[in-house]
Order: C-alpha cells, then structure tokens, then sequence
C-alpha cells in the first residue's frame, strides 16, 4: 500500500474482504472515465494498478509509488515520493489519488502531497476516507478509529481488530485523518464531494 502503509498488500487478499473492496470502488469510480474522457495522461499518485481494471480505464497511465511492485501488471511505474513528484509542472491531464494522501504522515506532508498533485497535474482527483464514518476501512473494525490514536498501539491493533487476528501479527496504523475543510485548505479552488453510504459519510473526493 501507498506511502508506508504497511499492512500486507491488498494484492494478497483476505478473499471475503476484496469483494466488499471491489464494490465500493465499482460505486466510486461509475462516473469516472465519462468525467475524465478527455485526460489522456494520468499520474496515479501512491496508488497500485490493480485499481484500474476496476475503473475501467487501461492506456496513458503511470504509477509513481516508493515502492514498485514485482508484478506491475504491464502498467508504468516511477520510484518516487508524493511529497516531491519527479515530473514537470503540469506534466498530466490529471493528477489522481486513492485513500493515499491520509497515510503520508504530518499535515505538513499531506499539504505537500497536495500541492505536488495541483503542481503536475492539470486536473485533480484525490479522494480519501471519512473519519465519521463508523467503520475504519484500515483496520476492517468498527469505531477504533473514534478512539485516541495513542491508543491504537501494534499489541491493541493485533488483538482487537479483524485485520489483526487474520494476519496473525502486530502493525502500526499510520492514518492521519482529514476533515473536508482541511482539503479545501489544501486543494483551494477544487470542488470536494462527499460519497455517502446509507446516508453516512463515507469519503472525500477533491475533483477539479
């Protein structure tokens, strides 16, 4: 996963879990290759290629990750951080981000990210989850994310958390949330819409 996330890779599947995964990108990016016809070049930012087949959306894209899988399923890959993009200014149609931008660390480096996005690419499209939402779609559980983040230690999350008890070890939770007033603060100018499910919200998705 993007930006030192490290849980196991979603490439290695808990098999009951992609499909719920799969739906809920399915629902997100319906709209997506009709809004976004006209970019022909496309900077997925500290995401992973197995998202583009679920989107619909095959040719003109790179993939810039500070890790670079063995497999990269025929698409491009630049070695690169999201805090300092190896690219020119407006280099792509579009810059694009998925549940990437909250595991960058400090608010300092998410403004950072924010910017390299709005500096390469033409337009914008970044979305990232909703902290009121009651399920923390990290940590597959229900309202630990509502918790102090000094609470959310390795030995808890091992312990009380699905994600734990399935890969059978500690891990860190590296999740810095970001209120909608935030990203309009980091992305001036963009229109942010919230997804919603069953009335709740769910994410964020900045569009320019």
């Amino acid at each position: 996963m993007p930006f030192g996330y490290n849980l196991p890779s979603i490439m290695e599947p808990i098999n009951f879990q992609m499909p719920v995964r799969t739906y809920f990108r399915k629902r997100r990016f319906k709209d997506f290759v009709r809004e976004y016809s006209d970019c022909k070049s496309i900077l997925d930012v500290g995401g992973e290629h197995y998202t583009w087949p679920i989107i619909g959306r095959i040719e003109g894209i790179v993939l810039v990750n500070p890790n670079i899988p063995q497999d990269t399923g025929g698409y491009s890959y630049v070695l690169g951080s999201g805090m300092a993009l190896p690219f020119r200014d407006r280099s792509f149609d579009l810059a694009f981000s998925n549940s990437a931008i909250e595991h960058v660390g400090s608010e300092e480096n998410q403004f950072k990210f924010a910017a390299e996005m709005m500096r390469v690419g033409t337009r914008v499209y970044c979305q990232t989850p909703c902290r009121l939402f009651p399920i923390d779609p990290h940590l597959s559980a229900f309202f630990l994310h509502w918790l102090p983040k000094a609470w959310l230690t390795p030995k808890f999350l091992r312990y009380f958390t699905l994600n734990g008890w399935l890969w059978k070890r500690p891990y860190e939770y590296d999740v810095t949330w970001i209120s909608k007033a935030k990203l309009r603060q980091m992305f001036p100018g963009c229109k942010i819409k919230t997804e919603r499910f069953m009335l709740l919200p769910k994410s964020f998705v900045v569009m320019s």
